[in-house]
């Protein structure tokens, strides 16, 4: 069994989903509301199924260093073809 950081909510894997699909999340990069940026990380798939998503999204947490918005709330499809993982706290 794996430990995973982030939480899986019960969510529908998109159909266009593959192994080898790009993940990106996007946050607020600095704690000054007036004086912050927005940064994207990514991570790509290695299997197209829960343990597969939960182990990108954990890449993108320790990329991003935000530990409070871990559960996964839905994964949405943009233009370029890469999924976009919507998280909460």
């Amino acid at each position: 069994m794996t430990n995973f950081k982030s939480v899986w909510c019960d969510i529908n894997l998109p159909a266009e989903l593959k192994a080898g699909s790009r993940i990106v999340s996007t946050f607020i990069n600095g704690h000054d509301g007036t004086d912050y940026t927005w940064a994207e990380v990514s991570s790509f798939i290695g299997s197209a199924d829960q343990a597969g998503v939960q182990a990108s999204v954990d890449s993108l947490i320790a990329q991003s260093g935000d530990e409070h918005h871990i559960f996964i709330e839905d994964l949405e499809l943009r233009a370029d073809g890469s999924f976009e993982v919507c998280l909460g706290s």
